[in-house]
């Protein structure tokens, strides 16, 4: 009897026995009929096996396993479970980063914003882990620098033409503007192949027709019907940048619905209404002729009431933005699918604001010096209301071949631009 091998994949830990003079020399790989994993043939993926144990059926003679995989009843499906998002960063490495990073981009002017966007994106991708394995951001600063320079040329044409020529300034714009759909695409197709998880890239599909229609149309659109189609628009541009997106071979979907949109756009609005009825309510019970003599003669408790709107507008404002923000937020991730993977966020209105709050004091008192940790609360409180619900193995999820060589011009442009292309749900 020749003397058998277990081979074992380091990925999914499957194994099978195979005779030792099935493998022909030279060869050093093999791929996993589970994972669909290549892996190295060593000590480790190896072991020997003197004798085979009893009733176990012939085993494939092939090094690459291209074996019919294991019946379902061999190989039960995982449970669901709930996956975690962490972000173990600290405030003190990131501000370390930051001051780096803007003193180095005020010495070099601007030069040196490559390299600094790399450094910041390593870091909030590597204090990022989803079951305690990290994401990975692997841009070269060079290929950034490339966009870069190409975005401040146009920029630089832009400043000399609204002073020299505004016909000038003006075709930039307008080129611009036309092009923002591929720059959005190229961005986001840049920033996905460059991002990855245990070794498998994102991607994202350049669908350009549709881009075009949610980011040119439907704003088009928007103004025409005085705002009535601003939920659908939203609607559409997170369902385009959700729905192109990919891990590995594993796609992602949109499943929130339109009606979702405007019940939340309604909710909005009805708080506007209400916030106004009762301002206006209070400021005529105060009375705007007792607010002028309250000047000369001491204010009565009725005069003091019309100070109230003053106050209270800002601040009911402000928790509609946030509740705004929030429900948005809430209702694209819940929406979103990975596979037959769900995520769940569960950030809140009240904690939101206090975040809002506090950090602004804190970044207005410290003269900008904490916006490191103000940024760092912010990401951290995001991630540990996040989660992904699955009902399979993230072992399983096969590398699609992922775009390489993309121009990062697109980034570079909407940056120097001030155009919103890094879109988050």
């Amino acid at each position: 009897m020749s003397e058998q091998l277990t081979i074992t994949c380091p990925h999914c830990s499957y194994s099978r026995i195979v005779p030792a003079n099935a493998i022909p020399e030279g060869i050093k790989q093999a791929t996993c009929p589970r994972c669909k994993q290549l892996f190295e043939l060593n000590a480790e993926s190896m072991q020997a096996q003197t004798e085979l144990p009893p009733k176990t059926p012939p085993q494939p003679t092939e090094v690459e396993w291209s074996m019919t995989p294991a019946l379902p009843q061999q190989q039960p499906r995982p449970r669901p479970s709930t996956l975690s998002f962490a972000f173990n960063g600290t405030a003190g490495e990131y501000f370390g980063i930051w001051i780096v990073n803007s003193l180095l981009k005020i010495v070099t002017v601007g030069f040196y914003s490559a390299w600094a966007k790399v450094r910041r994106r390593r870091f909030f991708y590597g204090s990022t882990t989803l079951q305690g394995e990290p994401f990975d951001y692997l841009a070269d600063p060079k290929t950034l620098f490339k966009g870069w320079l190409i975005a401040a040329g146009a920029f630089i044409l832009y400043s000399i033409g609204t002073k020299v020529s505004p016909l000038l300034s003006g075709i930039i714009i307008l080129i611009v503007f036309i092009a923002f759909p591929w720059l959005l695409v190229r961005s986001r197709i840049f920033n996905a192949v460059n991002s990855s998880y245990r070794n498998i890239r994102f991607g994202f599909r350049p669908n350009y027709r549709e881009s075009y229609v949610v980011f040119v149309g439907l704003p088009i659109l928007l103004v025409l019907t005085l705002g009535l189609l601003a939920p659908y628009m939203i609607y559409r541009q997170k369902k385009f940048l959700v729905e192109n997106s990919t891990y590995g071979s594993m796609s992602f979907s949109f499943n929130a619905r339109t009606k979702d949109f405007y019940i939340l756009a309604v909710k909005v609005l009805l708080g506007f209404l209400l916030m106004l009825g009762l301002i206006a309510a209070i400021a005529g019970l105060g009375g705007i002729g007792q607010v002028t003599a309250a000047a000369n003669t001491g204010m009565t408790a009725f005069s003091k009431l019309a100070f109230i709107p003053v106050v209270a507008l800002p601040f009911a404002y402000f928790i509609l933005m946030v509740y705004g923000q929030t429900a948005l937020a809430n209702l694209c991730w819940n929406g979103t699918r990975m596979g037959n993977g769900s995520f769940r966020s569960t950030l809140r209105t009240r904690d939101m604001a206090l975040l809002f709050i506090t950090n602004a004091l804190a970044i207005l008192f410290s003269l900008g010096l904490m916006i490191p940790w103000a940024t760092v609360r912010m990401v951290r409180y995001r991630f540990d209301n996040l989660k992904l619900e699955t009902v399979e193995s993230l072992d399983e999820v096969m590398a699609a071949a992922g775009s390489r060589g993309v121009s990062a011009t697109g980034e570079e442009i909407g940056d120097i631009f001030d155009m919103p292309i890094d879109f988050a749900l």
